[in-house]
């Protein structure tokens, strides 16, 4: 039971610093790439979806 708890720990761990990587990642861009993410929707899209992706496969 023990184990079981810390498995699910290491997961949630795992997609939290997923989580935390792309959003420090988002702030140290330069202003101006950011703004021009700002202008592409679809990349921002992909980039969430592609985020999202990887904290459920963690998680599975």
């Amino acid at each position: 039971m023990l184990e079981n708890i810390f498995s699910e720990l290491k997961d949630l761990l795992w997609g939290l610093g997923i989580i935390s990587f792309a959003i420090v990642g988002l702030l140290i861009l330069p202003k101006n790439l950011s703004h021009k993410l700002g202008q592409y929707p679809l990349v921002l899209a992909i980039m969430f979806c592609s985020i999202i992706y990887m904290v459920i496969k963690v998680f599975n």
